[in-house]
């Protein structure tokens, strides 16, 4: 028995231990005289075996936490995310659309001065050299660029004389109806500027060139546009430029018209009054342009009038090379203005003394040495022709010597005709008809081409020109002379 009172015994011990370990941290458990309680006997069993007491809690560490899985790195974002990238258009099918558009081709056809026989008759001093070798250049820059909406471009070529309409009329018809172009680049100028309307009229076909009136557009059939400004148009900004000059104050002013434009004399008489300046004559010679006999003797006769009519200004209208030099010929006392430049400048007719010219006013777009020098839309035709013909210098106009090929007439003019088709052919888009040709017209609003930084087209606009500026004949510069500007050149853009 002695054991299992010893038991009994450690039991009893165990559980007071228990006790105060259970209240010591209690402060307000104790009482006030701070007797432990008594616990009282159990009865007297066996008592149960007890375990070792539980260690007392501590504070637990934090778990660790538990490890991430991997992941890939987030890419970067990019700075701009681009839109997505439209679906092309479907391509559209080229098809024969007109008479000279196939599927593959627009055949067109340019029309081209006879220079030499000029140069032959006086009226002009040097050949443009091989006008040919001008055009196909240019023709084959559109084709190595692509084309015109993905057709070729072919191109038939047309010689002509200016005086007269037997030869341009025999023109138009090789090139209209032998060979059905679309259209008709350069058209026809000087007294054949009437067989025009064979181009536009009879033979309905599209011409980019020649000289628009309001009577032959009346007789066109097909669309026409030019890259000069009509006549009219020309005088009227001649006149504002000359009175914001003061210019105009008290003049005395005799208009003559050469042959070819006789129609326009009562027109431009009407502008000229339209700045308050009465005309003290108007007349109209009826030469030939040609006849270089025949126009000296009816100005033999004209230069009497002009003196005692107490002129002493000049206007010519149209071709002014007869004007000028009979005009020093028989001594006018007078200031020679000219409306249509086309002929001063290096295109001075060679049976003109180049002093009797000096001081000629006309009003004009660039200079040749402006187009030259700082022109982009002539740059691109002059790389267009030296790439593919670097033997050829073209020379700056300026620095011609007498007799040397006029290459940068040649390249300047057909460069304005090929840029206005181009622009025009590829506004029109690939069904290539009059319809959307004439549209295209409507819609050009504002560009430049060659020498024209200003020009537009629109609604009853078919002249490209609005680039004007006062210009005088220098004949010190260049062969047998050049246009100088006297001003600004203005934006006239309607």
């Amino acid at each position: 028995m002695r054991t299992g009172k010893l038991r009994w015994m450690m039991a009893v011990l165990v559980a007071l231990a228990l006790a105060v370990a259970g209240c010591g941290n209690d402060d307000d458990s104790a009482g006030d005289d701070g007797a432990a309680p008594t616990a009282e006997a159990p009865a007297a069993t066996e008592p149960p075996e007890v375990d070792d007491p539980e260690p007392e809690p501590s504070t637990p560490e934090p778990d660790e936490p538990a490890p991430e899985e991997p992941t890939d790195p987030p890419e970067d974002e990019p700075e701009f995310e681009p839109p997505p990238t439209p679906e092309p258009p479907p391509e559209i099918e080229l098809t024969a659309t007109w008479r000279g558009v196939t599927a593959d081709t627009i055949t067109i056809g340019v029309s081209y001065l006879d220079i030499e026989a000029l140069v032959d008759l006086g009226f002009s001093p040097a050949t443009w050299g091989d006008q040919e070798l001008v055009i196909q250049a240019l023709t084959d820059d559109i084709n190595e660029r692509g084309g015109i909406n993905g057709r070729q471009v072919e191109v038939i070529m047309d010689k002509y004389s200016p005086i007269g309409i037997t030869e341009a009329e025999a023109a138009c018809l090789r090139l209209t109806e032998d060979n059905e172009v679309f259209a008709v680049l350069f058209g026809f100028l000087g007294p054949a500027e009437v067989a025009n309307t064979c181009i536009v009229g009879n033979q309905e076909t599209v011409l980019v060139g020649g000289t628009i009136t309001d009577e032959r557009m009346a007789e066109a059939r097909a669309p026409w546009v030019n890259e000069r400004a009509p006549r009219a148009r020309v005088t009227n900004a001649l006149f504002a430029l000359l009175d914001e000059e003061g210019e105009l104050q008290g003049r005395s002013i005799a208009i003559v018209a050469d042959a070819s434009a006789a129609a326009q004399l009562e027109e431009v008489a009407g502008l000229v009054r339209n700045f308050g300046v009465e005309p003290v004559l108007e007349v109209a010679t009826s030469s030939a342009v040609g006849d270089l006999i025949a126009q000296n003797q009816e100005w033999s006769a004209l230069s009497e009038r002009i003196s005692a009519a107490g002129a002493d200004t000049l206007l010519l209208v149209g071709n002014a090379s007869a004007g000028i030099q009979n005009a020093s010929l028989y001594g006018l006392d007078v200031d020679v203005w000219a409306t249509d430049a086309s002929g001063l400048g290096s295109n001075i007719g060679s049976n003109v003394e180049p002093e009797a010219a000096r001081g000629v006013i006309s009003v004009a777009a660039m200079t040749g040495a402006q187009m030259y020098e700082s022109d982009p839309r002539f740059q691109e035709c002059f790389d267009a022709f030296t790439s593919r013909h670097p033997d050829i210098e073209v020379k700056h106009p300026d620095t011609l010597e007498e007799g040397e090929p006029l290459w940068f007439t040649s390249l300047s003019g057909h460069c304005r005709f090929f840029q206005l088709f181009e622009l025009l052919a590829t506004s029109a888009g690939p069904e290539l008809t009059h319809e959307t040709f004439a549209q295209a017209i409507q819609d050009a609003g504002d560009f430049s081409i060659a020498g024209q930084p200003y020009a537009s087209f629109g609604p009853d606009k078919f002249s490209s020109n609005d680039s004007f500026q006062l210009v005088a004949q220098d004949p010190d510069i260049g062969a047998r002379g050049e246009l100088v500007p006297l001003g600004p050149l203005r934006d006239t853009t309607p």
